[in-house]
């Protein structure tokens, strides 16, 4: 099933430039709890119940001139600054479900191939329709294996598992591709770790990547996303980051390990410690990202391991 298949039309909608006391006329008109923004035909945001609250509740917290009277703001006035999340009528609804969990959202636009909007679909739908597949399901196995399919979460460092990684990898870099901003990525690996689960054993070797993990979650922005990309290897995904930005997330990362202390008695730096390869761009697919990040991790183990290192997607 996809979200082509569940989607609300899109039925009105109003411009940032309109009034937001207008758009909110046509919610109550519609009797919805929502209402799409666009301009010329493409996304720029949602308005909710929500948001109709806080704003009139809470006049204080709009970026503008206290002066300013609701009566004349725009809806262009109280949307989010960031562009909003959306996902193509082929979306399967396995990969629409992940991204609203991930992002906490409830409600995610549809566009077409050229980019406008054309639906909705609400984080209701897709619970009603998945639960819809489950009662269809005649064989109890059959449903378990499909729960098991919607696992995200790599069970030992509680974060974002492959599959969860490349789910949000495609539509970060469809994002970037249509709003030309950089997304970064950094993939970090656990230096010298066979050696230390070969020195104190694999329990606590299971123990040192999930203080790690910890460790490198207090060190990221909201929007940034932690993944296990396989065995000690992790990667942070860091949409609308650039190079720079990225390379100093990247050493915060690495600074909050080496701050754990943990002792390392087999490797020379005497603790644990990670390296890291950081790569970004605004057009690459994010295959090609990874692949660059890595290229740029090995370098930073060739040059003594516990630090950061970059290669510019120009110099490849």
């Amino acid at each position: 099933m996809v979200v082509g298949d569940l989607m609300s039309v899109v039925e009105g909608g109003v411009s940032p430039d309109d009034l937001f006391s207008a758009a909110v006329a046509e919610m109550c008109r519609q009797k919805q709890s929502c209402i799409m923004v666009a301009r010329d035909g493409k996304p720029e945001g949602i308005i909710t119940e929500r948001d109709v609250v806080r704003i009139f509740s809470d006049q204080s917290s709009l970026p503008m001139a206290e002066n300013v009277q609701i009566s004349s703001l725009t809806v262009g006035d109280v949307l989010a600054p960031e562009k909003p999340i959306c996902v193509e009528q082929s979306t399967s609804l396995y990969d629409a479900m992940l991204l609203a969990r991930t992002r906490g959202l409830r409600h995610l636009m549809i566009i077409d191939d050229a980019g406008q909007l054309v639906g909705l679909v609400t984080q209701t739908d897709m619970i009603n329709a998945y639960i819809s597949i489950l009662d269809r399901q005649t064989e109890l196995e059959t449903a378990n294996q499909a729960l098991h399919l919607l696992s995200h979460e790599d069970a030992l460092m509680g974060i974002g598992n492959r599959r969860a990684m490349e789910v949000e990898m495609d539509f970060t870099e469809a994002y970037s591709k249509r709003y030309k901003k950089n997304y970064s990525v950094a993939l970090m690996d656990v230096d010298y770790f066979k050696a230390y689960n070969d020195c104190y054993g694999h329990q606590a070797g299971d123990d040192a990547l999930i203080a790690i993990a910890n460790a490198l979650k207090s060190t990221m922005r909201e929007t940034d996303r932690l993944y296990r990309y396989g065995g000690e290897e992790l990667l942070m995904l860091m949409p609308s980051t650039d190079i720079d930005d990225a390379v100093i997330a990247a050493e915060r990362a690495r600074i909050a390990v080496e701050d754990l202390k943990i002792s390392h008695m087999a490797s020379p730096l005497e603790h644990i410690t990670i390296s890291a390869g950081v790569a970004s761009s605004d057009e690459e697919e994010w295959q090609v990202l990874v692949d660059n990040a890595d290229t740029a991790l090995y370098k930073a183990k060739g040059n003594g391991r516990n630090q950061t290192c970059e290669i510019e997607l120009t110099q490849l």
